[in-house]
């Protein structure tokens, strides 16, 4: 760890020696101490060891900028994206820093500063060496209701079935010619029909239909696999 003003004094070699060797120590450690460097120049880094936090000098040399906070013991940088968190990425494999959320057992050795952030929520895996990852394939995520009560009863990292909220299809016809019949009827989880017939028109006897879909798509009535909005197929990974 060093500071150095950068200005080699006129003196004799070994003590011209000494002063650039110091001059580059501190180059290399990023004026590494405890107060920061007495002489500062446009576009330097600073590290501050008394709250580890690495520094960057402004353009116009009169401020520091906060890069980021280095954590020595768990040997991680908490200056740019944290540990845990999920982003959606437009390619298929994991760029460097991130793994796929396939729900996978990990190392808790290996990634523990995830660990540390997810824990088991996820997943025990082995339960001892190993923990799961958030799985994420071919799924929606949706947020966290956190006692709000929208989504009420949830637990952060719950997983939801699909469903279909209760509701009802009319269909209505003329009558004679002159007037129109509606009929409906309200049912719960599952496909139910109504029809009813009445009058007899310049056609003949006329009816209006209805029809009930409610329930979950695994009770068997879609005629879809489930129930989706228009979405795009991305590559969700967390950063470890």
């Amino acid at each position: 760890m060093a500071n150095h003003d950068y200005n080699i004094a006129n003196q004799s070699a070994p003590s011209a020696r000494a002063d650039i060797n110091n001059a580059l120590a501190a180059i290399v450690s990023n004026n590494s101490g405890a107060s920061e460097p007495t002489t500062t120049f446009a576009n330097m880094w600073w590290y501050d060891t008394t709250n580890n936090k690495l520094k960057f000098r402004n353009e116009g040399d009169s401020a520091w900028i906060e890069v980021g906070t280095l954590d020595q013991s768990s040997l991680s940088f908490a200056g740019g994206t944290p540990t845990g968190a999920v982003i959606a990425f437009a390619m298929p494999s994991s760029p460097t820093g991130w793994l796929q959320c396939d729900g996978s057992a990990v190392s808790r050795t290996t990634y523990a500063a995830l660990f540390a952030a997810i824990g088991t929520t996820y997943g025990t895996g082995d339960g001892s060496t190993t923990f799961n990852l958030p799985d994420l394939r071919g799924e929606f995520v949706r947020g966290w209701d956190d006692n709000r009560g929208v989504d009420s009863g949830r637990t952060m990292g719950s997983t939801q079935s699909d469903d279909v909220l209760d509701h009802r299809h009319d269909s209505m016809s003329m009558v004679g010619g002159s007037s129109i019949a509606v009929s409906s009827k309200t049912a719960t989880y599952g496909l139910t029909s109504n029809t009813v017939s009445y009058g007899s028109g310049g056609g003949g006897p006329q009816s209006s239909a209805n029809t009930m879909w409610s329930g979950p798509v695994d009770t068997g009535i879609a005629s879809s696999t489930e129930s989706r909005p228009r979405n795009v197929a991305l590559n969700y990974c967390i950063k470890y």
